[in-house]
């Protein structure tokens, strides 16, 4: 009996070790992309930056691959969190992490544009990487990693801006490899009312 509670508490140790292996470095490349944003180059408000390098239209910031944000030391709020999750896709590949986005729309906007209002819905795209077997949440954006309680479906809420609020909807949740390919708002907003980028229709039903 003894020997059977030494190897399970080694097993248990083994797997905790794990755990707190893959947060150190989750929290390792949260730190790195700090770094990288501390040392960026230019107006740290989209519209200057956009203007001060002669760049115009919508869908300019969502069109930018994790290698331009790293060696044209683009700003965080520049990128917005959509360059943000791509770039930490693109870091965790790197350090051979498997992670995905977690594509939420403010159901406010979201309802709007399903009753047929023509506006552009505002969302917050945070990652996730799997730990256990489960998808453990939270925002690349910020300094420290802090997990995100969340059920993870589709038509979900969740609180996304991690403020008290439960005002944003989850509406895919996407491979980091996959959302590499989303470089237009359209796309973006595919993955809000569908869940893919590619098909433009309302098929999300909000949990409640």
């Amino acid at each position: 009996m003894g020997g059977f509670l030494f190897v399970f508490g080694a097993f248990y140790d083994s797997i905790n070790g794990m755990k707190n292996n893959i947060e150190s470095k989750i929290q390792e490349i949260m730190n790195q992309m700090q770094d990288l944003f501390q040392n960026a180059v230019g107006p740290r408000n989209r519209r200057e930056y956009m203007e001060c390098h002669g760049f115009s239209g919508l869908d300019w910031h969502f069109g930018l691959t994790p290698e331009q944000i790293i060696e044209q030391k683009i700003p965080a709020n520049v990128i917005g969190c959509t360059g943000i999750a791509k770039l930490f896709c693109y870091l965790a590949n790197r350090a051979h992490i498997k992670a995905f986005v977690v594509c939420t729309a403010k159901y406010d906007d979201w309802a709007a544009v399903k009753n047929g209002e023509n506006k552009i819905i505002n969302g917050h795209q945070i990652n996730a990487v799997e730990i256990d077997g489960k998808l453990m949440v939270f925002d690349a954006g910020r300094k420290h990693l802090h997990f995100i309680d969340t059920d993870l479906k589709p038509g979900s809420f969740i609180d996304a801006m991690d403020n008290g609020n439960l005002e944003y909807m989850i509406t895919a949740v996407v491979p980091g490899k996959d959302f590499l390919q989303m470089d237009t708002y359209q796309k973006l907003r595919n993955l809000y009312t569908s869940g893919d980028m590619n098909k433009n229709i309302f098929s999300i039903i909000p949990k409640h």
